[in-house]
Protein backbone atom coordinates (compact mmCIF):
# COMPACT_ATOMS: atom_id res chain seq x y z
CA UNK A 1 0.00 0.00 0.00
CA UNK A 2 1.22 3.45 -1.13
CA UNK A 3 0.13 6.62 0.94
CA UNK A 4 1.47 9.51 -0.66
CA UNK A 5 1.95 12.67 1.86
CA UNK A 6 -0.60 14.40 2.72
CA UNK A 7 -3.12 12.07 1.23
CA UNK A 8 -5.39 9.61 2.61
CA UNK A 9 -5.63 6.25 0.84
CA UNK A 10 -7.65 2.63 1.95
CA UNK A 11 -7.17 -0.71 1.52
CA UNK A 12 -9.87 -3.33 1.56
CA UNK A 13 -9.03 -6.62 3.16
CA UNK A 14 -12.06 -8.40 2.58
CA UNK A 15 -12.66 -11.51 4.75
CA UNK A 16 -8.89 -11.84 6.03
CA UNK A 17 -9.20 -12.80 9.34
CA UNK A 18 -12.67 -15.32 8.11
CA UNK A 19 -14.15 -14.57 11.68
CA UNK A 20 -10.91 -15.33 13.96
CA UNK A 21 -9.35 -12.60 16.15
CA UNK A 22 -6.79 -10.96 14.02
CA UNK A 23 -4.61 -7.67 13.99
CA UNK A 24 -3.16 -5.34 11.82
CA UNK A 25 0.46 -4.73 11.76
CA UNK A 26 1.66 -1.56 9.46
CA UNK A 27 5.44 -1.90 8.67
CA UNK A 28 7.57 1.26 6.07
CA UNK A 29 9.09 -0.75 3.27
CA UNK A 30 11.32 2.05 2.88
CA UNK A 31 12.46 5.17 5.03
CA UNK A 32 9.92 5.41 8.44
CA UNK A 33 7.83 8.44 8.23
CA UNK A 34 4.68 9.26 10.94
CA UNK A 35 1.19 7.47 9.84
CA UNK A 36 -2.42 7.88 11.60
CA UNK A 37 -4.07 4.75 11.04
CA UNK A 38 -7.13 3.18 11.74
CA UNK A 39 -9.61 -0.03 10.92
CA UNK A 40 -13.11 -0.17 10.08
CA UNK A 41 -14.40 -3.18 11.26
CA UNK A 42 -17.97 -4.55 9.27
CA UNK A 43 -20.10 -7.64 10.57
CA UNK A 44 -23.67 -8.77 9.22
CA UNK A 45 -25.12 -8.30 6.04
CA UNK A 46 -27.91 -6.32 4.32
CA UNK A 47 -30.04 -4.23 6.90
CA UNK A 48 -28.29 -6.39 10.18
CA UNK A 49 -24.87 -4.71 9.20
CA UNK A 50 -23.06 -3.17 11.47
CA UNK A 51 -19.76 -0.97 11.47
CA UNK A 52 -16.97 -0.40 14.35
CA UNK A 53 -14.08 1.80 13.84
CA UNK A 54 -10.75 1.13 15.65
CA UNK A 55 -7.79 4.04 15.63
CA UNK A 56 -4.63 2.75 15.81
CA UNK A 57 -2.81 2.22 19.33
CA UNK A 58 -0.03 1.93 21.60
CA UNK A 59 0.82 -1.38 23.46
CA UNK A 60 -0.86 -2.38 27.03
CA UNK A 61 2.40 -1.25 28.57
CA UNK A 62 1.99 -1.46 32.55
CA UNK A 63 -1.37 -2.00 32.48
CA UNK A 64 -4.31 -0.73 30.84
CA UNK A 65 -8.13 -0.76 31.91
CA UNK A 66 -11.50 -0.94 30.36
CA UNK A 67 -15.06 -0.53 31.89
CA UNK A 68 -18.66 -1.69 31.72
CA UNK A 69 -18.39 -5.07 30.53
CA UNK A 70 -21.41 -7.92 30.92
CA UNK A 71 -21.61 -11.55 31.63
CA UNK A 72 -22.74 -11.56 28.07
CA UNK A 73 -21.23 -10.35 24.81
CA UNK A 74 -18.08 -9.40 25.98
CA UNK A 75 -14.76 -10.71 23.82
CA UNK A 76 -11.43 -9.89 24.67
CA UNK A 77 -8.84 -10.18 22.38
CA UNK A 78 -4.76 -10.17 23.01
CA UNK A 79 -1.83 -9.91 20.62
CA UNK A 80 1.82 -10.40 20.55
CA UNK A 81 3.46 -9.82 17.39
CA UNK A 82 6.47 -9.60 18.32
CA UNK A 83 7.83 -12.10 21.30
CA UNK A 84 5.77 -14.27 23.54
CA UNK A 85 4.11 -12.79 26.54
CA UNK A 86 2.35 -12.94 29.42
CA UNK A 87 -0.25 -11.30 30.88
CA UNK A 88 -2.76 -11.26 33.94
CA UNK A 89 -6.27 -10.11 33.51
CA UNK A 90 -8.35 -9.45 36.58
CA UNK A 91 -12.40 -9.09 36.43
CA UNK A 92 -12.99 -6.34 39.43
CA UNK A 93 -16.45 -6.85 41.94
CA UNK A 94 -19.69 -5.88 39.81
CA UNK A 95 -21.32 -2.31 40.15
CA UNK A 96 -23.56 -3.97 42.01
CA UNK A 97 -21.69 -7.21 43.68
CA UNK A 98 -19.64 -10.01 43.37
CA UNK A 99 -15.88 -10.86 43.98
CA UNK A 100 -13.18 -9.78 42.01
CA UNK A 101 -11.22 -13.09 39.79
CA UNK A 102 -7.56 -12.74 37.97
CA UNK A 103 -6.77 -15.04 35.71
CA UNK A 104 -3.23 -15.26 33.64
CA UNK A 105 -2.52 -16.17 29.81
CA UNK A 106 0.32 -17.01 27.75
CA UNK A 107 0.86 -15.55 24.35
CA UNK A 108 2.52 -16.94 21.75
CA UNK A 109 4.65 -14.79 19.24
CA UNK A 110 3.13 -13.43 16.40
CA UNK A 111 -0.11 -14.04 17.47
CA UNK A 112 -3.83 -13.33 18.04
CA UNK A 113 -6.26 -14.67 20.44
CA UNK A 114 -9.43 -14.13 21.85
CA UNK A 115 -9.47 -14.94 25.68
CA UNK A 116 -12.33 -16.27 27.93
CA UNK A 117 -11.77 -13.15 30.45
CA UNK A 118 -13.08 -13.74 33.84
CA UNK A 119 -15.80 -12.76 34.75
CA UNK A 120 -16.66 -11.55 38.55
CA UNK A 121 -17.73 -14.57 41.21
CA UNK A 122 -21.33 -13.91 41.97
CA UNK A 123 -21.81 -11.00 39.31
CA UNK A 124 -24.07 -8.54 39.83
CA UNK A 125 -24.11 -5.45 37.27
CA UNK A 126 -21.42 -4.28 34.74
CA UNK A 127 -17.30 -4.67 35.82
CA UNK A 128 -14.01 -3.53 34.75
CA UNK A 129 -11.14 -6.09 32.85
CA UNK A 130 -7.65 -5.22 33.90
CA UNK A 131 -4.91 -6.43 31.70
CA UNK A 132 -1.46 -6.03 33.23
CA UNK A 133 2.06 -6.70 31.15
CA UNK A 134 3.96 -9.87 33.46
CA UNK A 135 6.87 -10.75 31.21
CA UNK A 136 7.76 -11.36 27.52
CA UNK A 137 7.00 -8.49 24.53
CA UNK A 138 4.63 -6.33 24.09
CA UNK A 139 0.86 -7.19 24.10
CA UNK A 140 -1.68 -5.12 21.96
CA UNK A 141 -5.64 -5.32 23.39
CA UNK A 142 -8.99 -4.57 22.15
CA UNK A 143 -12.28 -5.58 23.90
CA UNK A 144 -15.44 -5.50 22.02
CA UNK A 145 -18.98 -5.30 23.21
CA UNK A 146 -21.78 -6.94 20.93
CA UNK A 147 -24.96 -6.52 22.33
CA UNK A 148 -28.94 -6.95 20.54
CA UNK A 149 -31.66 -4.84 20.94
CA UNK A 150 -34.94 -5.24 19.89
CA UNK A 151 -33.81 -7.51 17.18
CA UNK A 152 -31.21 -5.22 16.13
CA UNK A 153 -26.96 -6.72 16.46
CA UNK A 154 -24.90 -4.22 17.22
CA UNK A 155 -20.84 -3.93 18.71
CA UNK A 156 -18.27 -1.95 19.49
CA UNK A 157 -14.62 -2.02 19.63
CA UNK A 158 -12.29 -0.39 22.07
CA UNK A 159 -8.35 -0.50 22.29
CA UNK A 160 -6.40 -1.37 25.46
CA UNK A 161 -3.71 1.17 25.65
CA UNK A 162 -1.83 1.99 28.74
CA UNK A 163 -4.07 3.38 31.30
CA UNK A 164 -1.09 5.55 33.13
CA UNK A 165 -2.64 4.55 36.00
CA UNK A 166 0.89 3.54 37.87
CA UNK A 167 2.48 6.95 38.91
CA UNK A 168 5.61 7.66 41.19
CA UNK A 169 4.93 8.64 44.70
CA UNK A 170 7.93 10.77 45.94
CA UNK A 171 9.42 9.35 49.14
CA UNK A 172 7.99 11.80 52.06
CA UNK A 173 9.22 11.72 55.59
CA UNK A 174 6.95 12.27 58.85
CA UNK A 175 7.33 15.94 60.06
CA UNK A 176 4.84 17.28 62.85
CA UNK A 177 6.92 20.06 63.61
CA UNK A 178 4.44 21.90 61.05
CA UNK A 179 2.00 21.10 63.11
CA UNK A 180 3.19 23.78 65.51
CA UNK A 181 3.71 26.70 63.20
Amino acid sequence: LHVKAGMTTSADLGDVTRGEAGSLVLTPTGTSVPVVAALRVVRGKGDDQETAFIPATRPVGTRATVADNSAKGTTLSLTAPTRGATVRVTASAGSEGGEAVSKTFTLKAGTTQNVAAPTPTGLKGTYALTVEHVSGGPVYGARTLAATEDGVPGFTVQTLPDDRGMVAVPEADEDLSVLQK
